[in-house]
């Protein structure tokens, strides 16, 4: 082999050795390991379970809802557990457990959860139609705005998936109750339509299912290493029913029939009827309204909206 043979199978086998080292590095650097500016609890909800099986599968030999939910949320939990430190992840549920609406409300508030993820899939009787949604409670709550638009740009760029936007309550037409009522940034995210059979088996693949999973991730890691202003969720208006001097028993039918949650508030005035009976949570005082037009109808007809700073 003569000299030049020599010097450029050297400059070969050097390139070969930088090429290795860079996908080396490029393959380290995939897990990358943040730490939030302060400590930080964020409740991941995996959607219905247990009874509730949510959307009905539309395939025999594959997983309702209920079950994608919980498997897309766990994988979630767990890239957050491993990949940002100071961030506590509580569950609402890591079983096929039922959780009701108020449970899943009350954990997070309770727990004074900086944020709020709820863990979903979609449907549809057009079996066409597929693609993800994150749905918020108001677009003038900024963070709940901003992680939503991270999220749906993480499916679409880096996930491959169709991205249908975000939808609050005015575009919706109606609550979610999970997002209505905690008193956190939340979002609810569609992950894909079930009744579309390719995405379907999409969801229902391990692949799928990390691809989900690692775009919401990716969007909550950014949006949280970005410090975000924590929304004001003030002033809202909620619809007093009744009023009582002593507690009453929001089992009963006449409560039931309303089909939503009825609160008590305590009057720390030396009243004479000190416990108020509330339903919703409205950040529009135009829905107040419809809300109290609604209840009166239901029998309840002295009800009126009241306003908190």
């Amino acid at each position: 082999m003569t000299m030049k043979q020599w010097r450029l199978y050297f400059v070969y086998f050097a390139l070969c050795v930088l090429s290795l080292s860079s996908v080396s590095a490029q393959e380290k650097n995939t897990v990358i390991i943040s730490k939030a500016y302060k400590p930080i609890k964020v409740v991941i909800n995996p959607g219905h379970g247990g009874t509730d099986p949510g959307k009905l599968r539309g395939t025999q030999t594959l997983k309702h809802e209920k079950e994608l939910n919980l498997e897309i949320a766990l994988k979630l939990g767990k890239y957050i557990e491993e990949r940002i430190k100071n961030v506590k992840v509580i569950y609402t549920r890591e079983t096929d457990t039922f959780v009701s609406l108020d449970e899943i409300v009350d954990e997070a508030n309770s727990n004074k959860a900086d944020f709020f993820i709820s863990i979903h899939c979609n449907s549809n009787p057009i079996r066409s139609v597929y693609g993800t949604r994150t749905h918020i409670q108001n677009h003038k709550f900024k963070a709940s705005r901003k992680l939503a638009q991270m999220i749906e740009k993480e499916f679409a760029t880096r996930a491959g998936r169709k991205s249908r936007g975000v939808m609050d309550r005015k575009d919706r037409g109606y609550n979610y109750q999970v997002l209505q009522y905690t008193e956190m940034p939340g979002v609810l995210v569609e992950c894909g339509f079930i009744t579309n059979p390719s995405e379907e088996k999409f969801l229902n693949s391990d692949y799928g299912q990390d691809l989900v999973a690692s775009a919401i991730f990716r969007a909550f890691r950014d949006f949280v290493s970005e410090k975000p202003h924590i929304e004001k969720r003030k002033p809202y208006y909620k619809v007093q029913i009744t009023a009582a001097t002593q507690p009453e028993n929001t089992g009963t039918s006449r409560y039931k029939k309303l089909g939503m949650r009825v609160d008590e508030v305590v009057d720390k005035k030396n009243g004479s009827y000190k416990y108020r009976y509330m339903v919703g949570r409205e950040y529009e005082h135009r829905h107040a309204k419809q809300l109290a037009k609604k209840v009166q109808d239901l029998g309840f007809k002295d009800a009126f909206v009241v306003k908190f700073e």
